[in-house]
């Protein structure tokens, strides 16, 4: 009898240890006196929800001549653009944070007399940030807004109205901030395989350092795939790297710019199917600008090829080809003049706010002008007002 009260006194005692041995969580290293520790334990795997809302007004009227071919269509682009979003972001340590959003751009032209096409396109994107001692990298991953590339693309590359029109991008954006470097790379996925759609992606690639206060080098780079289709078998490559300088001597001025960038650009294009010969158009492009009480005078000329050598060109698939095989402006083909008086009133953090009138002028004269108005509001710059650098400017 005293045998078998032993075994279960034994037996009652031992199996609520074990199990908490098993299931308990291990005690953490004992404290040191270390304070950055105990912020880096005190803020891991914090949990929070996530909301953003970002609003674009934008008003851009183009009048050209269509004496000289119009190479710019005449039009007035007058929109509202809407993206809410909803989401939650995990601070996985003081290091490394992850955010997850979901949301829809709103898109209204004004004037059109319907709201069938509201609703433009979804977004759903992953964000992360890893902050290390040299600098701060973020990666995102999904159908995000384009506002979040923060490189400095001139129109040789992307023109105005295909950033207004086209304002969400499909694809990866890898970015890294230094104490004097930035770099970005990003890809977008523009078209998928099918019966009259082209496969088609976008890779652009933008870098600047900063060798002095005053001096600046980097590089802009274009990759272009414009693939296959079940009525179109070619392929056609559009390619463009751009190294350029930039000198700012508006330090230690009132002024808040004086500078002048200087760029020689270089292309690839070929048709494989229909041309043999290598397309190589280069030049050189000058940018002067001189902005002071928020009132900037710039102009920006052009010299060389024409870095659309296959615009206006039949495609096989029907028509020509023109904004879908090329996203630059169409005045870069030979010689190109662009003077911009703009006002770029500084209001706050959140709210940003652009006036501006442009003039063209090509091989045959004034091609024609612009009169643009552009309000931004982002209510996450409004939200973390503390953390631009970590979060999409």
């Amino acid at each position: 009898m005293r045998k078998l009260l032993f075994v279960i006194l034994s037996c009652t005692l031992t199996l609520p240890l074990s199990a908490q041995m098993r299931y308990r969580v291990q005690p953490q290293a004992p404290y040191s006196g270390n304070e950055a520790w105990l912020e880096e334990m005190a803020g891991r795997n914090r949990f929070a929800w996530e909301y953003d809302a970002d609003f674009r007004y934008i008003f851009d009227n183009r009048e050209f001549t269509p004496s000289h071919d119009a190479l710019i269509p005449s039009g007035t682009l007058n929109t509202l653009a809407f993206i809410p979003t909803v989401g939650f972001s995990v601070q996985q340590s003081q290091r490394v944070h992850h955010r997850l959003a979901v949301g829809l751009e709103l898109a209204h032209d004004m004037g059109s007399q319907t709201w069938a096409g509201l609703a433009t396109e979804p977004v759903a994107y992953y964000d992360a940030h890893v902050r290390t001692r040299r600098g701060l990298f973020e990666g995102l991953a999904g159908m995000f807004p384009r506002r979040f590339h923060e490189g400095e693309y001139t129109e040789a590359f992307i023109s105005g109205m295909c950033r207004d029109t086209d304002r969400i991008v499909e694809g990866l954006l890898l970015k890294w901030r230094g104490e004097r470097f930035f770099a970005e790379l990003g890809s977008d996925w523009m078209g998928k395989y099918g019966h009259d759609r082209r496969e088609r992606f976008h890779v652009m690639s933008f870098g600047r350092w900063d060798a002095t206060p005053w001096l600046a080098l980097g590089w802009t780079g274009a990759f272009y795939h414009y693939a296959c289709s079940d009525l179109a078998s070619n392929v056609i490559d559009n390619h463009l790297l751009e190294p350029w300088i930039k000198m700012d001597a508006a330090r230690r001025t009132s002024w808040q710019e004086l500078s002048l960038r200087l760029s020689a650009l270089a292309g690839y294009q070929r048709d494989r199917a229909h041309f043999e010969d290598l397309m190589l158009p280069v030049g050189g492009d000058l940018i002067l600008t001189a902005r002071r009480w928020g009132v900037e005078l710039q102009n920006e000329t052009y010299v060389g090829d024409n870095l659309l050598p296959l615009r206006g060109l039949a495609n096989p698939a029907g028509g020509v080809y023109g904004t879908d095989l090329y996203f630059r402006s169409p005045c870069y083909d030979g010689f190109y003049d662009r003077v911009q008086l703009a006002w770029l009133p500084r209001l706050n953090h959140y709210l940003t706010l652009r006036l501006a009138v442009r003039a063209h002028f090509g091989r045959e004269g004034f091609l024609g002008w612009q009169q643009q108005f552009s309000l931004r509001l982002s209510l996450d710059a409004l939200r973390h007002r503390d953390t631009l650098a970590g979060r999409c400017l």
